[in-house]
């Protein structure tokens, strides 16, 4: 099978990889300034005002020895401030010039894990930190004619139909291919060989790059209970609303933002539902009292655990040992073993990143990241000034992936310009 050939790949069309098809498709940014972020960062804006050129072409590597990280950098011009106000304050245009060959490769539509949550969901941040610097959501939305308060935590239905824009609006679509499932990255005399499937038809499709961005995202792999049973009907790892669950009673497992989002929601609608988790009661309290002022559902999570609602039982460090095809569900409790009888077990145990796909290459070094609840990935060690592998050349990591970005949403888009800037000063385009 012959291999097709792009000087980079991505792989992964979420809120990492996307970015990055946009940018190196030949959108790069110039420093313009901006009230706020010039009375802000007053030293930074002096040294900026200095380059008429794009800032992809900056020397982020002298930039971090004088202390001042890419993602930060970024994230400051793009967000000079958390409250958005108006769209003078982002402090960078973008100009389009000539594409770099460039391909992303990704299993779902763009806008990565996004595609699948709750339909009904609010996400954790206002709607403008999940914007990208090119497009700012309240030009979108003067765009379109939605009206939104970009300081809002937006909803995920306004939020992916931010995403699925992307591309046609910055003229890139035929750069990017979805539904293809990227199952092996091997070493090849040109850089990388990949090897793909399509996810309808399984057919296999190989491509081979001298750059890889590897932009999966912390949730490459779903989790699994690794339990008999696991495979019946009735359990799905897929929560979109009440109403995809007819029946009555429902196993929620979880214990994170997202099963928490499950769990109340489906009580809402008038069901009976078991909430277990392996965590205690103290950890999960402390996520619902660090939320419930910033975070609607959350108030209602309280509400309803005040209320001692007979409706939602939580069911603390426990964990499921058995999944019988009538629905009989052996749960493994503090107290001992309990049987309950379901129509329903909503898997919310959240993914990991998924770095087996790398084959025959040096063994990645990672760093365990974790948040004081749920959120957890290893993260792949990189040079700071460009999030290139320290252990494999010319594979860079996008997004929450790369050591040192931190969980912080408003930072992840960061990895963009570093990356697309390093490739095009080693291609000479800068």
């Amino acid at each position: 099978m012959s291999a097709e050939h792009h000087t980079v790949i991505i792989v992964g069309g979420g809120p990492a990889g996307l970015p990055l098809a946009v940018v190196l498709g030949g959108w790069h940014p110039f420093y313009r300034g901006s009230q706020i972020f010039e009375s802000r960062y007053a030293p930074l804006a002096g040294y900026l005002q200095q380059f008429d050129d794009s800032l992809l072409g900056l020397d982020l590597q002298n930039l971090v020895r004088g202390g001042l990280k890419p993602v930060d950098l970024f994230r400051a011009l793009h967000h000079p401030r958390q409250l958005f106000e108006s769209l003078d304050q982002v402090a960078m245009d973008f100009r389009r010039g000539a594409p770099l060959d460039t391909l992303l490769i990704s299993r779902e539509p763009v806008g990565g894990l996004w595609n699948g949550a709750p339909r009904n969901l609010l996400t954790l941040s206002p709607g403008q930190w999940m914007e990208f610097a090119f497009l700012p959501l309240a030009q979108h939305a003067q765009e379109i004619g939605l009206e939104v308060d970009v300081n809002d935590l937006i909803v995920k239905t306004d939020l992916i139909d931010y995403y699925h824009r992307i591309p046609e609006r910055f003229e890139v679509g035929e750069s990017i291919r979805c539904g293809e499932d990227v199952v092996a990255i091997e070493p090849h005399e040109r850089g990388f060989a990949l090897t793909s499937r399509d996810v309808e038809t399984a057919a296999e499709r190989c491509y081979t790059c001298k750059y890889l961005v590897l932009a999966t995202g912390q949730r490459g792999k779903l989790r699994d209970l690794g339990v008999a049973g696991e495979d019946a009907p009735f359990v799905t790892s897929r929560y979109d609303q009440p109403a995809d669950f007819p029946g009555e009673r429902i196993v929620v497992v979880g214990g994170g933002r997202s099963g928490d989002w499950a769990a109340t929601e489906l009580h809402d609608a008038g069901k009976q539902v078991y909430y277990a988790m392996r965590q205690g009661p103290e950890v999960h309290g402390r996520l619902i009292e660090d939320s419930r002022n910033g975070l609607p559902y959350y108030t209602r999570i309280a509400e309803i655990l005040e209320s001692r609602s007979p409706r939602l039982q939580t069911l603390y460090r426990t964990r499921i040992s058995a999944i019988g095809g009538d629905g009989q569900i052996d749960l493994e409790t503090p107290e001992g073993r309990r049987v309950v009888e379901v129509d329903h077990v909503i898997k919310e145990i959240g993914g990991i990143a998924d770095y087996s796909i790398l084959k025959g290459f040096e063994p990645l070094q990672l760093e365990p990241m974790r948040d004081n609840y749920r959120f957890q990935v290893d993260q792949v060690r990189t040079h700071v000034h460009n999030y290139e592998s320290l252990d494999i050349p010319n594979l860079y990591i996008g997004g929450y992936l790369a050591s040192g970005i931190g969980l912080v949403v408003i930072a992840m888009h960061g990895t963009t310009y570093a990356i697309a800037g390093d490739i095009l000063q080693k291609e000479r385009r800068l």
